[in-house]
């Protein structure tokens, strides 16, 4: 692939005072944990997200920083929030916590999870905060977490923070430091937007055999704030949305250094921050959840690839030319099989969850690629690729993570770059890329619980597991687990045919409901 990608790196900062992965000093006491597999995330005003609750977590993270620091200097805290109804009232909330714990807190407004992570790895940053409830609905928000090194906080960090928040140690008296507390600065930073135009205009122009035309689905979500990162590697632009349908008016076309530029660009559902009432929409039948209206998009503009985001930017489904989604499985094995060629992926091992199709092992068995996997969730995926030596990993759901240039987050926007970079280099359509991938029938079957006992302790769902288990053998898989962000237990089955994966996946369901009663 033509381009230096050395080139597109930006340097780490020197301090690094919270990354320390060993348990903190006190920390052997197990506590109920605020956080899930992705941070705090609730219906927005209730359980861990009332305002007492936001208030004491920013409090705790912010004790947490300035002990660190060791008064050496006030921690500086990277706030960044997705358009939904209830951004200011968490991300207020927690800024104040911090700001009353002498921590300086920066606040650009609108920025999706992958630009905060990337400043906060990269900047001057103590810790960045994501205010964001990902792909779930409009009425749940959450708070997520990096350390310095543009990685989730550590799981014994989130340990203390929560047994702070539950020992009410955050209340009551906060000394200034000095003759001051934190502040709140209203700056935007543009490291991230030059990383990724840096990274990819002159690589696109280089290899630039005819423009490609992509529909980007911005979900109403926090990638829409990447409108202006976007444009500037565009040959044209034009808006639209999914409903009732797509249509495009007259086309804005880039001049001066943008006319060599290899994208044509379709932007639908795109939020405003000046327009409030409209943020209710974020995911609502549209994104990475709801690919069908860009999908529909693509067919009838005949564009080449559809892009579809979730909430807060860390995702993102594709569509191929034809209309035909594709997921986290088929990006691995197109982005493993261009990395294995270019000789940049490492130990020839990719890493992704128990809930990746069994065509991904064939597909990665067949250029001699070792699949890895882990629990669901981009802190075990990334886990497993630092103790594998891996960078490639990623789920199902489009998160997927490539660190080969220095980029420690899964990014939506970065991933499709790289996959249209791909094409770009190959001249080959997203289908066959694709093609490598032939898919399992599967099916995940969502069952809904107040609580969350043992799944080993669910006795007729494991008697039925286990007799379709020895049925299946090795030619298909069941999994079982609760999700980590909803109240749900998520039953997966994979076979060789459409009936057997839906008769198992009922009978499944039924036993697990009968347990869960």
């Amino acid at each position: 692939m033509a381009r230096n990608t050395a080139k597109s790196k930006s340097a780490p900062k020197e301090a690094k005072p919270v990354t320390d992965r060993r348990v903190p000093k006190g920390a052997s006491k197990p506590v109920p944990s605020l956080f899930g597999t992705d941070g705090v995330r609730a219906p927005a005003g209730d359980g861990p997200l009332t305002p007492e609750s936001i208030l004491a977590i920013g409090r705790a993270l912010g004790r947490y920083l300035s002990d660190a620091m060791q008064g050496e200097r006030r921690p500086q805290v990277l706030i960044g929030v997705d358009p939904r109804p209830s951004a200011d009232l968490v991300g207020m909330t927690v800024a104040s916590g911090l700001v009353a714990e002498c921590c300086d807190v920066h606040w650009p407004g609108m920025m999706s999870t992958p630009e905060v992570a990337f400043l906060t790895g990269h900047g001057p940053f103590a810790a960045g905060i994501s205010i964001t409830a990902s792909h779930n609905p409009a009425t749940d928000n959450g708070i997520k977490i990096f350390g310095n090194d543009g990685r989730k906080l550590p799981q014994a960090v989130e340990d203390t923070i929560s047994r702070a928040v539950a020992d009410g140690t955050t209340r009551g008296t906060a000394q200034p430091q000095g003759r001051r507390f934190g502040w709140l600065h209203l700056g935007r930073e543009r490291k991230y937007e030059e990383f990724i135009v840096k990274t990819f205009r002159k690589s696109f122009v280089t290899l630039k055999k005819r423009r490609l035309s992509v529909v980007f689905d911005m979900a109403y979500g926090a990638r829409s704030i990447d409108l202006q990162v976007l444009s500037q590697l565009a040959h044209s632009l034009a808006f639209g949305k999914t409903t009732p349908e797509y249509r495009v008016g007259s086309a804005l076309v880039a001049g001066g250094e943008s006319a060599g530029n290899a994208l044509d660009i379709y932007f639908m559902n795109a939020a405003s921050p000046s327009q409030p009432d409209t943020h209710h929409l974020i995911n609502v039948e549209c994104g990475s959840l709801h690919p069908q209206g860009c999908a529909r998009a693509v067919r009838e503009l005949k564009a080449d690839i559809g892009v579809c985001f979730d909430g807060d930017g860390d995702r993102c489904i594709l569509v191929d030319e034809s209309g035909q989604v594709r997921d986290g499985d088929h990006m691995l094995a197109l982005l493993a099989a261009d990395m294995k060629s270019r000789g940049v992926l490492k130990a020839d091992t990719v890493v992704s969850t128990s809930m990746a199709n069994l065509g991904l092992d064939a597909a990665l068995s067949a250029i001699g690629v070792k699949l890895v996997r882990t629990d669901v969730g981009d802190r075990f995926v990334s886990d497993a690729m630092v103790k594998h030596g891996g960078v490639l990993g990623g789920e199902q759901s489009g998160h997927i993570i490539l660190t080969d240039e220095g980029h420690v987050a899964g990014d939506g926007l970065y991933t499709a770059l790289r996959v249209i970079e791909i094409m770009l280099d190959s001249g080959k359509p997203l289908s066959q890329l694709c093609a490598a991938v032939r898919k399992y029938p599967q099916v995940i079957v969502n069952v809904n619980t107040a609580a969350k006992p043992p799944i080993e302790g669910l006795k007729t769902l494991a008697r039925v597991a286990a007799k379709h288990e020895a049925e299946l053998g090795a030619k298909g898989r069941i999994n079982i687990r609760y999700s980590g962000t909803e109240p749900l237990l998520r039953i997966m089955v994979e076979a060789e045919t459409e009936e057997t994966v839906k008769r198992v996946a009922d009978e499944l369901a039924a036993a697990a409901t009968k347990d869960l009663a």
